[in-house]
This record gives C-alpha cells, structure tokens and sequence, in this order.
C-alpha cells in the first residue's frame, strides 16, 4: 500500500501529464517538462516511472480501474450509461486518453473490456453466422468509439444518456 505522500506525488505528476498532453503529443512530451509542471525533480519522477509512457500508462490503469468499479456496480442495462457517465465527469483526463490512444492502444482496451464485450455479443443476434457476428462486433465496437471521439471533442456535447441511447439504438439494429 503506498503512502500519502507517494499518492500525492504521483498524482501531481499525472495532472502534469495530462496538461501537457494537451497541448502535444506524448511523443513530444518530456520528463523535464513533466517535473517542471509538477514542481517536482527528476530523480522523484524516475523513482516511479521510467519514462513518460510509463506516466501514461498508469493514467490509462487508473482509468481502467474505475471502469472496472462502475461495470461491477452496475447491472448490464446501465453499464454503458455508467462507462459515458464516469468519461463525462472526468471529461478532461479522459479527453486527452481517448486523444492520444493511437499510440498506446487504451481504445482498445476500454472497448474490449470483457464484460462490454459480453454484453455486445449478447445483444447481437446468435442466428448470425460467426463469422458475422464478429465483424459486426468489431463495427460495433469501433464505431462506438468514434460516437464517444466526437462526444468528447464536442464544445456542447449531450448528455451521457443521449449518447448511451444512440449506441444502444445502433446495436438493436443488429
């Protein structure tokens, strides 16, 4: 169990992080930068992570977690209005982890979530072949993706159960 302190820290340097990130790429982003916006010194950032991905990464596992709480919570019906809900509150951090998820695969990792992915294969028709099934899934799963892209990205965006609504109404459709 980490302590107050270790907590603390880490959690300055993920707020730097997700600053930086939002104004450029991780690629771009460096650890002197990270520190300097965190007013902490190197030798503390490395004591926890080696690089900034590392930094990224735990964002992404943190994030993660939470999902994993509000899937638990909820029953089936409500999973996606909870996953859009919990975004929508921390619409900033997740903003800037949906942004930068081409080079860390974290799409992937939230939309193929083992119980979404129940639940979608659930609502998709079985009298589909497998192989349908699976293609539309993947439709499915990107294509809510790119809803919830805009849906962040957007100056005046819905409510979460407009969004969830939508999704919803897409997968009925198969």
């Amino acid at each position: 169990m980490e302590n107050q302190r270790i907590r603390v820290t880490k959690r300055m340097l993920k707020e730097a992080l997700v600053q930086l990130l939002e104004s450029k790429p991780i690629e771009k982003v460096t650890v002197y930068e990270i520190c300097q916006s965190a007013e902490i010194n190197r030798t503390t950032f490395y004591k926890y992570y080696g690089s900034p991905y590392d930094l990224l990464n735990d964002i992404e596992a943190d994030f993660l977690h939470e999902l994993e709480i509000n899937l638990q919570e909820s029953e089936n019906i409500y999973s996606l209005l909870n996953i859009l809900t919990y975004i929508n509150t921390h619409r900033d951090a997740c903003r800037v982890l949906l942004m930068s998820a081409a080079s860390t695969g974290f799409l992937e990792k939230v939309f193929s979530h083992t119980q979404l992915t129940r639940q979608l294969e659930e609502r998709i028709a079985p009298k589909r072949a497998e192989v349908s099934r699976k293609y539309i899934k993947e439709f499915v799963v990107y294509g809510s993706y790119s809803i919830v892209r805009k849906w962040l990205l957007a100056e005046q965006p819905e409510p979460p159960e407009e969004i969830a609504r939508i999704i919803n109404d897409i997968v009925k459709q198969f």
